[in-house]
């Protein structure tokens, strides 16, 4: 895995009750008819073991001590974070580390799912399938560039019990058309199309590979409106403030660092989120410079970013808002499946803290560039002074 991807790809409250007390102690167990119950124990037993998994989550302090100590010191915050084999033997081959961290990932997802209906169920296994997006966008690139040949065992992640691609029939294909065509037969059929539209279009990888992602946007939006009950607000709060992050900074980098028209790269956006409209995107789209986009953002973005300076700090500035929006459904919300979508959320980022901060120990990084790659958000001084 490149040192790019090293970057890019991978709370307890104590003032409130745990979400275990908070279960017992509710006398909505009690009431309702014996669906309304089995429900209420579902979602229960959900909280419960979202409420153990959230233990796992580092406060402020704790990974900043992470992206700080040498490795000889992570021990404890190892632990911690629920990765303890990592504290014992840390692998040799940073492949192994990333698919070690997956697994956990992929692990805690289908564990969380057991407690979930078959709509929720869907949008989770979705959102996580985001990391077989990235098999799938990685064989694409790999094997039509011509760069290099392909290794399955060392440059793709073996997603277990989440993964529906037949990896070798694809690596084995002889062109995109035909490598797009296999996508008919498997959980991206609906992505197909699209992407096969847009390479006969522009005979673009960059292009097919922007046609996946929105349409996997799309998807992911679909399944979160099919959700019933009271979570299903919470999720698609987080979901469009997600959204609206995924937009912006994608926006921003299309007309700005790609060059793409002011139509092209609207036609490439995800769906709309939270404050960001595919109006007002459209309209952005016209400006002609970040700092005019930042100017016309609709408020509170714009008190929000108007002080940045680059793509980068927007993106950080965008990743926390998406990290509060995260924070506050998992403190405030219970009974509601929208807690376990916060945590997978906060889960993921912290994995990708981890990975970039072992991966730097096992390259020989410097102090300085293992904060830099694990959390420039917290360090902005440290990404300005990179050449």
């Amino acid at each position: 895995m490149s040192a790019p991807r090293c970057c890019a790809v991978w709370r307890k409250n104590p003032g409130r009750m745990p979400f275990r007390q908070r279960y017992r102690s509710s006398s909505i167990l009690s009431s309702g008819s014996p669906k309304m119950g089995s429900q209420v124990a579902s979602y229960a037993y959900l909280n419960a073991r979202v409420s153990l998994m959230a233990g796992q989550l580092l406060h402020r302090k704790q990974r900043e001590a992470l992206l700080q100590l040498p490795l000889s010191e992570l021990r404890p915050l190892l632990i911690q974070a629920g990765v303890g084999a990592l504290a014992r033997q840390l692998p040799k081959d940073p492949a192994q580390l990333e698919q070690f961290l997956a697994t956990i990932l992929v692990n805690e997802s289908i564990k969380l799912m057991r407690c979930m209906d078959s709509n929720e169920r869907n949008f989770i296994r979705h959102w996580m399938r985001r990391l077989e997006l990235v098999n799938l966008k990685f064989l694409l690139r790999t094997k039509f560039s011509g760069s290099q040949p392909i290794d399955p065992s060392r440059q793709l992640l073996d997603l277990a019990g989440l993964g529906s691609l037949d990896l070798h029939t694809l690596i084995n294909t002889d062109s995109v058309e035909e490598f797009l065509r296999q996508l008919k037969n498997s959980s991206y059929s609906g992505m197909a199309r699209p992407a096969r539209k847009a390479f006969e279009e522009h005979r673009s990888l960059f292009d097919v590979e922007a046609a996946l992602d929105t349409n996997y946007y799309r998807q992911l939006v679909q399944l979160a409106s099919a959700l019933k009950g009271s979570h299903k607000q919470q999720t698609l709060q987080l979901l469009h403030t997600w959204l609206d992050q995924v937009n912006l900074i994608s926006l921003l980098r299309f007309r700005f660092v790609y060059k793409l028209s002011a139509p092209h790269a609207y036609f490439l956006l995800a769906p709309s989120g939270k404050q960001l409209s595919l109006k007002t995107l459209q309209q952005l789209a016209q400006f002609t410079s970040v700092q005019e986009v930042i100017g016309h953002l609709p408020d509170p973005l714009h008190r929000q970013l108007a002080g940045t300076g680059d793509i980068e700090d927007i993106e950080y500035h965008m990743l926390q808002l998406v990290r509060t929006r995260a924070n506050k459904i998992l403190r405030k919300q219970s009974f509601n499946m929208a807690i376990a979508y916060a945590y997978l959320y906060l889960r993921e980022q912290q994995i990708q803290l981890i990975h970039a901060v072992l991966k730097g120990h096992l390259l020989g990084l410097s102090s300085e560039l293992i904060q830099f790659c694990g959390d420039p958000l917290a360090y902005p001084a440290l990404r300005r002074e990179q050449p």
